[in-house]
């Protein structure tokens, strides 16, 4: 089985929020895990290099063909297939692979400011405990040796931002009513009007949301060593798993991250320095979707900690 809709990105923009209110819909089958990072990293044998990766994007990418379309076999004859891989849209291969293999796939994306996004994915790797920068500041200045020493995307805060550069490739790869195209903020303010848009994308029918969703939260950590044994395999982990229900393990998980972690912000000047930096980039995507993104390239949006 292959998939008949993907949510292709962007990282930290809301697609677990979404991934999480799809899941309840009753015509829908998404995969678990949410990102099997499949199209990405195809038959490969991933070996990123950053804090944190071998133990997370390392061991949890579903890469073999075969492994990944059994990922669906739970899926119902009268369900649509889909998954969440936020790497899709940020490696052009994924999309080509997507085609490839899954024509007649219908895309979802979800964007956010890009300097929002980039914040909130550094936070969330600090939360985490593998961000060893002290500083957002710190952490933009050593993106491009990242880059080069092979961290995974995740740390690619500013790379993973250029939306219209990766949407341009989309659209070229696949036809423009095969792409849904959403504002993280939309999905905030109205999710009942975002989920309608995506319910009738899909083909399934509309319905309100049902569940609060948990999103994967960022900001300082209280203790680096609590972040990093919620957030890495661990002995004690793997003999109490068949004992508590993977709901209740979730939420223990997301409540321990929430009492650890605390709001943090950069410079205000920051912001003006990534918005200049976006600039042609956001031009490119309103020019390549018609989305508005006016209010993301404003120099004073508040610079604090989001989940």
């Amino acid at each position: 089985m292959t998939p008949q809709f993907l949510i292709i990105g962007a990282a930290r923009s809301g697609t677990t929020a979404l991934y999480q209110h799809l899941v309840e819909h009753p015509r829908l089958f998404l995969t678990e895990p949410k990102e099997p990072h499949y199209y990405a990293l195809a038959g490969t044998t991933p070996a990123f290099t950053g804090p944190g990766d071998r133990q997370t994007i390392n061991r949890l990418a579903v890469t073999d063909p075969d492994a990944y379309r059994a990922l669906y076999r739970g899926a119902r004859p009268d369900q649509v297939r889909g998954e969440a891989s936020v790497s899709t849209m940020y490696y052009p291969e994924a999309v080509e692979r997507v085609r490839a293999e899954a024509p007649d796939a219908r895309l979802v994306c979800m964007l956010r400011d890009p300097v929002d996004r980039a914040f909130s994915a550094y936070g969330f790797m600090r939360t985490r405990g593998f961000e060893p920068c002290d500083t957002f500041e710190e952490a933009l200045a050593d993106e491009a040796r990242r880059i080069e020493a092979g961290w995974h995307h995740i740390w690619h805060y500013t790379a993973m931002g250029r939306y219209g550069e990766q949407l341009a490739h989309v659209l070229d790869v696949f036809p423009r009513e095969q792409v849904l195209v959403l504002r993280h903020e939309d999905m905030s303010a109205d999710p009942d009007a975002a989920l309608a848009r995506v319910h009738e994308f899909l083909g399934v029918p509309v319905l309100p949301h049902t569940v609060d969703p948990d999103p994967h939260r960022s900001g300082e950590p209280r203790s680096a060593l609590l972040s990093r044994l919620v957030s890495t395999p661990h002995p004690a982990k793997r003999f109490a798993a068949p004992l508590v229900p993977k709901a209740l393990r979730r939420r223990l998980r997301r409540e321990i991250v929430r009492r650890n972690i605390v709001r943090s912000s950069y410079r205000p000047e920051t912001r003006a320095q990534l918005v200049e930096t976006f600039r042609a980039d956001l031009n490119l995507l309103e020019q390549v979707t018609g989305l508005d993104v006016s209010a993301w390239r404003s120099p004073e949006r508040a610079a604090s900690g989001r989940p």
